[in-house]
Parts: structure tokens; sequence; C-alpha cells
């Protein structure tokens, strides 16, 4: 079908698409990384590229990152590689991997009801406030929902078309989720279609169309040696990851263990309301457009596509019903079913105005993102974290090539890492203060203004403020000696911290 042809809210959708797009890759350009998760992360992958070591995740030099698999961080890191030390380069693989997610869904409904279910699936796709936000952020998320939607959509190719090479791709997918999340990704890929199953009554077709031996020895070959060599180099990260992580966590609301945060407690049944805020516009007007078109809709009884979709959709939700330990982005797992489900429902009216609204409400995230984006320009300071400016500051006033910022805090600033490029110093320690600063060069400190009051006075009286840079609840203030600069004592009141 060439452009003229399509119909008018076609050529409406492939324009909110576009616009969609520009305006992901825009905020991705122009709003800095914030803290903490989506900094940290981007460190975590900096680190990688700078250290060279592809296997072993580090929080900070010298300490591992258990939490999470290393899929994520070895896109960021060879983005960042191709493209140098950015946020756009740190950013961009989400973006590619929501992009291939929106086109394994898209491809499924247009081989099934035709180019409307497929357009139509890719905005309710990527029109949704959840999803457009998460396909440009820097976190594992995006490689989860691409690998656990690869294991959907190979899944019921295998079963439809009976090519082998979507069986083998099933068990890819499986692989790259171990990858990309852990054992999660197959816990909630096996709900969904094990129950679809066996409502279905579809055991010789599973035994039939997916190549189990050499399939399963496929997704061990993507996943395993990563897992193998990660316990060798730094023991007990199995224990932590499988036991902690993937037990522990989602088993008690309130888990101590966490090495690089918080448990997350939240009640039971969160997951409900994360997903229709997180489904915004369509969990608001999908209930309208059901009741008013529900008569119309024929129950799919040819092969059981509709309970898919379904299951798809609601089993993720099920299962985090049952944790007291979650945060919004666990509901990106189940968008991908959603839109699905939608698309398929929406296709099987005739309607001839069906169409028509679907542009229109996908651009409605599409304004949020822009509003949010020109707020964070105009006026970054009440609405995220970041020490981009702060750093900035500093290597505007010409830091020597191998001098380092101390930063005085009692927590980490990872956008201050990152923005830093390991050149930063995190204490609160007056002695390794002390110490730093003897070193020459090193002729800047920074200090939150809650912290700045409990510097010991003669590191106070020697410096002077060169700037003061807002973050939500307080600044951050960049300190450089007075001229001529005193050397510092290497000891001094003070205890360490």
């Amino acid at each position: 079908m060439n452009q003229t042809s399509r119909p008018y809210w076609q050529r409406q959708g492939m324009a909110v698409l576009g616009a969609l797009l520009i305006a992901r890759l825009a905020a991705m350009i122009l709003i800095p990384l914030t803290d903490t998760t989506e900094a940290r992360y981007a460190e975590i992958a900096r680190k990688m590229l700078e250290t060279g070591n592809w296997i072993t995740l580090w929080h900070d030099y010298g300490v591992p990152f258990w939490a999470k698999p290393p899929l994520s961080t070895w896109f960021s890191a060879l983005s960042m590689g191709l493209f140098g030390v950015n946020e756009l380069a740190a950013r961009l693989p989400s973006l590619l991997l929501s992009a291939g997610t929106v086109a394994l869904v898209a491809r499924l409904l247009r081989k099934r009801y035709g180019g409307d279910a497929g357009w139509a699936s890719a905005l309710l796709l990527a029109g949704g406030i959840l999803f457009l936000l998460g396909s440009g952020t820097v976190m594992t998320d995006p490689a989860l929902i691409f690998a656990t939607t690869l294991i959907h959509v190979a899944f019921w190719e295998a079963l439809d078309t009976g090519k082998r090479a979507w069986g083998y791709l099933f068990f890819a997918g499986i692989g790259l989720g171990l990858l990309a999340k852990g054992p999660i990704a197959i816990v909630l890929t096996a709900m969904p279609i094990g129950l679809w199953v066996i409502l279905n009554h579809r055991w010789a077709a599973i035994r039939q169309h997916l190549p189990w031996l050499t399939g399963t020895l496929l997704a061990l070959a993507i996943a395993v040696p990563w897992y193998w060599l990660a316990e060798r180099r730094t023991p007990g990260f199995l224990d932590y990851f499988i036991v902690g992580e993937h037990i522990s966590r989602f088993l008690d609301p309130g888990w101590k263990g966490d090495r690089y945060g918080y448990a997350h407690a939240t009640p039971h049944g969160m997951i409900w309301l994360y997903a229709a805020a997180g489904l915004l516009p369509w969990s608001v007007c999908a209930p309208v457009w059901l009741v008013r078109f529900g008569r119309r809709l024929v129950p799919d009884r040819r092969d059981g596509f509709l309970s898919y979709c379904v299951l798809w959709t609601t089993m993720p939700l099920v299962f985090f019903t049952v944790s007291g330990n979650i945060i919004m982005p666990y509901a990106l797992t189940m968008v991908p079913g959603f839109a699905a489900l939608a698309a398929s429902l929406w296709a099987r009216h005739d309607a001839p105005e069906r169409g028509r609204w679907l542009p229109w409400l996908a651009a409605l995230p599409l304004v949020a993102l822009i509003a949010a984006t020109l707020a964070f320009r105009l006026a970054p300071e009440p609405l995220a974290r970041t020490q981009k400016a702060m750093v900035g500051a500093w290597f505007a006033e010409r830091p020597a090539a191998n001098s380092r910022l101390v930063l005085w805090d009692s927590r980490r600033e990872f956008s201050a890492e990152f923005y830093a490029g390991g050149r930063l110093i995190t204490t609160f320690n007056p002695q390794t203060v002390r110490k730093a600063l003897a070193t020459p060069g090193n002729d800047y400190l920074a200090c939150r203004d809650s912290e700045c009051a409990s510097l010991p006075a003669e590191l106070r009286a020697a410096f002077v403020e060169a700037g003061r840079f807002p973050n939500p609840g307080e600044a951050m203030r960049l300190l450089k000696k007075r001229a001529p600069a005193t050397p510092l004592p290497l000891t001094g009141p003070g205890n360490d911290r």
C-alpha cells in the first residue's frame, strides 16, 4: 500500500509515531542524567567501558554490582564506546530495544489482522506514558521487555507457523532474558504461556513445534557463560543475585539485605495502580471503548489468540500482586501484551470511525513529554537532582589534567561521578579530604548545603565559593582554594566519619 492510499488515520498515526521518536530523542539529549537510578546505571556502564572489564559490573571501583545481569550495561557501554560518554549514547540502547519491541508486536498483529491492527498496536504501545518514558532511560527494563516480548511472539509464531526458526528465537529470548534481568524473565513468561497451554490443551503442539533439546542448549549457551564467569570473578554473586534479589526481595517487603539501596515496600496489589497509571491515556479510554463497542466483539474460538493476549497482559500483574516490594517500572512487563490485546479487540469491530481517535490519543503522552522537556530546560531545579551543572562548572575552571574533584558527602552522587568521568572522590572522612586536597592540582571541593556545615573549620576557611547549583530540596556548592593557596595540614581536628 503506498502512502496516498493509506487511510487518513494511518497517515496521522505515522506522523505521531515519528513525532514520538523525535521528541524522545530530544529529551534524551536535553535532559541530563538524574540521580539516583538512571545515573547509577549509566555510571556502571561508563566504568565497564573505562576498565575494559565486561564480566563484573562495578558499583564503585573495587565494589561489584551484583543486583543485575549485564545485558543493558553491555549495550550502554558499547554505545558510549562508539558515540562518546554522554547522555544520548548511554540511553540510545533503550530506545533501540523499545523500537524492536514495537516492531515485534506490530508484526504479530499485522500478520494476524492486517495492516490496520499493526498500526493500531504500534500506537497503543508507543503512545503509553510508561513505555514512552522507559524507552529513553538508562535502566534494565527495556532489555527485559524486549526479551519477554520476543519470547511471547516467537512462541506464538512457532505454534502458528510450525517454523523451527521461531522455536529457536523463543529459546534465544529466554537466554537474553536471563542476561537482561535474570530468572524473573522466565517466570514472567512461563506463567502466561504455561497457563494458556493448559487451558487450550496444546501439549502436543509445543512438543512438536519447539526444539526443546537444542533450544535449551542455545538458551544456556547464551546465558550460562556469563553467570559462571561472574561467580568466578566475584564469589558470592550467585547467592546474592538468585536468593537475595529473586527470593528475599520478592517475599520480604522490608528486605534488609539490599547492598545498593533499600527495599521498596509497597501495599500488596499496588502493581495494578502502577499499571493503570503507566497505561495512560489508554487505561482511561479503553474501558469506555469496550463498553461502547463490546457487543460487536465476536469471541475468538479459532486458536485462542485473544486468551493468549489476556494472559500475557494479566499474569505479570497477578505475579507482582503478591509482592510487597515493587516499583512502577515492573508494570512495563504487561504493556506489550496489553497493546496486542487492545489492538486485537479494536480490529474485531467494523465501525468505520474506529481508527480516527487513535493518533490523537497517542499524541497526549507526546504533549506531556514535550512539556516536561521544556520545563526541565527552563526550570530544572525543582524537577530532578543532577550534578551536571556543578561538574560542568568545575571543568570550566580548567582544573589540572590529572586533578580530581573532591565531594564532601555522606551519599554518592552518581550523576557527578558520570559527568566527572572517574575524576571524583566522594568521602565524608576529614582525613581523606585533607590528603586528597594536599595533592597538587586538587583545588576544588563540592558539598551539599546540608553537608557543608560539617566540614572541619580549617577546611572551610581554606576555600571560597565558586558556584552554587540548586537541586530539589537543596543546592550543591562548588568551592575553590583561596589564592594564594595555603598547604593544608595532613592532620587536624575532626574524627573519621
